[in-house]
């Protein structure tokens, strides 16, 4: 793991710096400190197999966006890598609620690989805390969020459905880079890089983000 020069690793760092922007915060409708979620981001992230980079993101990934933590920072202690997965998985306060979201569903349409992974884990802890909560207190649970079941419904689902239509479009033009590949000449397959990696999400987060949708909101719970 990368070592700062204070001798901590960047992971162990992030989680300090988390802590301490999200103090005070607590999940919505609950007494549970709001660095839970992060943390569990986190491990959500590491327990698929993704690049440190990704975890440390993952911590910080509502720290822009809910405290006063700003992104130069993280630019400045994390890099521009992480600071851009931080920035693509942060809403526009400013705007309402279904404005700020559908800015943001839209945007996973052609966003990284490693912001829509990040996205997945931050959904699949939400679903899983969602459904976790509601077999305790039952349909209770959707006065917390905005719009009840049906709004969380339309969210869950249209960002699943972004995320799902960016891969198949990545995937449909991997095809179609390859069959033009083979039908030009030996010295355009020389330059031309026909096996360049296709960037899917983390397929492993992915499945279970939807498996978690399908249960909440197709049959599961509802």
């Amino acid at each position: 793991m990368t070592q700062n020069g204070t001798g901590k690793n960047q992971i162990e760092e992030a989680i300090e710096i988390a802590a301490e922007a999200h103090q005070g915060q607590y999940r919505k409708g609950t007494d549970t400190p709001y660095i839970t979620h992060p943390y569990a981001v986190g491990l959500i992230l590491m327990a698929a197999g993704c690049a440190e980079a990704v975890i440390i993101a993952g911590i910080l990934h509502d720290t822009v966006e809910d405290t006063d933590l700003t992104l130069e920072f993280i630019q400045e202690r994390f890099g521009d890598a992480i600071a851009n997965i931080v920035d693509g998985c942060s809403e526009n306060k400013t705007l309402r609620w279904r404005a700020r979201k559908t800015e943001r569903i839209e945007a996973l349409r052609t966003a990284s690989p490693e912001i829509c992974t990040v996205t997945c884990a931050d959904k699949l802890h939400n679903l899983r805390t969602i459904i976790s909560e509601y077999d305790l207190i039952g349909d209770e649970v959707w006065d917390r969020f905005h719009g009840g079941v049906e709004d969380q419904a339309w969210y869950y689902r249209s960002v699943l459905g972004a995320i799902a239509d960016r891969d198949a479009a990545l995937q449909k033009s991997g095809v179609y880079a390859k069959l033009s590949t083979q039908n030009s000449s030996a010295s355009t397959q020389d330059i031309t890089p026909q096996h360049a990696p296709i960037e899917v999400i983390n397929p492993q987060l992915f499945e279970e983000f939807q498996q978690a949708v399908a249960y909440l909101f197709e049959g599961g719970v509802e």
